[in-house]
């Protein structure tokens, strides 16, 4: 399987290596990776290559990650990244799952925001999968079961319509516009009656994620 890859988003962009040693990466990661990368790097994980090597990479990997890091720049790095992609990009529609406030991107920012904040106290919250993340996270105590439940939910149903739409559809999912059955595939995928009462559990989770976004790390309406 093969995946398009911007070479530009490598950290020297166009003017340094393809590839970097690991003492490199090492180095980079622990003296100056910026906020954002330390959030990608929760979904790190190598996938090919010597054993030995591989085992290394996740060593320095869960090194980089379980460091202790200033709880207050991590929070306002996280929300001024935020704040910056919502005004960017303004979706309207409570069907741009990823992007709309309170949708997909904030429920995978929260996770990886407490897991850099408290992964140097509850290192068993660490995983790639958000939603495995939310279970660690809930189960090591850093966030109470009821919060950490409808995380959990919100990222299942959000997976379960963005992967739907993504198989059956090219472009934006619009209810009035496409086919019946796609509505009807869309209500099961959902675990409604029908496509309203989807979009109604949809605008319903969003407004929930929006509000915990706001609770457990900040804002981004705030950030000028």
């Amino acid at each position: 399987e093969l995946y398009e890859v911007d070479m530009r988003l490598r950290p020297s962009g166009s003017k340094g290596p393809v590839a970097a040693s690991l003492a490199s990466f090492t180095a980079y990661q622990n003296d100056n990776a910026w906020t954002w990368e330390k959030l990608a790097l929760t979904r790190a994980r190598p996938v090919g290559g010597d054993a030995s090597l591989c085992q290394h990479l996740s060593a320095v990997i869960n090194s980089v990650l379980t460091s202790k890091r200033d709880d207050a720049t991590t929070r306002h790095d996280v929300v001024s990244m935020r704040g910056l992609m919502l005004r960017e990009h303004k979706p309207e529609s409570p069907w741009d799952i990823k992007r709309v406030r309170g949708g997909l991107v904030e429920v995978e920012f929260i996770a990886q925001f407490l897991q850099l904040i408290h992964a140097h106290q509850h290192p068993l919250c660490l995983d790639t999968n958000t939603t495995a993340a939310f279970a660690k996270i809930r189960d090591s105590g850093v966030l109470d079961h009821g919060t950490a439940n409808d995380l959990l939910e919100a990222t299942r149903l959000y997976q379960r319509l963005t992967q739907l739409l993504r198989l059956c559809l090219v472009g934006d999912f619009d209810p009035a516009t496409v086919p019946a059955g796609l509505n009807r595939a869309v209500a099961l995928a959902a675990q409604t009656p029908d496509v309203q009462a989807a979009e109604a559990l949809l605008r319903d989770t969003q407004t929930r994620v929006a509000m915990l976004f706001d609770q457990l790390v900040g804002n981004p309406q705030n950030i000028s």
